[in-house]
């Protein structure tokens, strides 16, 4: 009456109770995750915009975001775009030295009033700043961008309590951009078309 073990119990596998496979799993996916964030980070921080970036204080207050398209100036016009845009001799240097080695490209940004309360805008690209006021007429304003590149429009009047809405026209046409109030400042994502 006393049977051995029973066979059949035997040959199947004993499953695990522990979660170590679970343990391996997430151990795994974390050294990945380490691993291929510490890439991207030192590829980010080897880049020229990233580099650019650094030299570049960001101004205090709340970030707004947009992309947007504006046309590119061929090269072999850039030098007299910037002798129109203002530029003084050792910006037009600097810019035409970066636009040979094709770290740039330059491209025009007409921006104009929206809203209709006028305003002083600041422009950044890079180390590059221009000053704007803002009328219903679009007023081109020539910047060097990495072929892809951020600008900061920031307000420099005192935008009221409605705030100043800028507009810009786009390679798309007309678009107009984030309303900015005080303490507020827009960061636009340019792409060289």
């Amino acid at each position: 009456m006393n049977q051995g073990p029973d066979p059949l119990r035997e040959l199947q596998p004993q499953t695990e109770t522990s979660s170590s496979g679970l343990r391996v799993l997430v151990a795994a996916v974390a050294g990945i995750t380490l691993i291929a964030g510490g890439g991207a980070w030192l590829n980010h921080a080897s880049t020229p915009a990233a580099q650019q970036q650094e030299k570049t204080a960001q101004p205090a207050g709340r970030q707004l975001t947009f992309g947007a398209e504006f046309a590119l100036i061929a090269p072999e016009h850039a030098e007299q775009a910037l002798q129109n845009a203002g530029y003084s001799a050792s910006d037009q240097a600097r810019i035409l030295a970066g636009i040979k080695r094709r770290e740039y490209r330059l491209v025009t940004m007409p921006i104009f009033d929206a809203s209709g309360a006028g305003g002083v805008v600041s422009v950044q690209s890079g180390v590059i700043t221009k000053m704007v006021t803002l009328s219903q007429n679009p007023v081109s304003v020539v910047l060097p961008i990495l072929i892809s590149g951020e600008v900061q429009i920031s307000p420099v009047s005192d935008p009221g309590v409605t705030g100043m809405q800028p507009g810009a026209l786009t390679v798309l046409g007309p678009t107009l951009l984030p309303t900015i109030h005080r303490d507020e400042y827009l960061t636009m994502t340019v792409v060289a078309q």
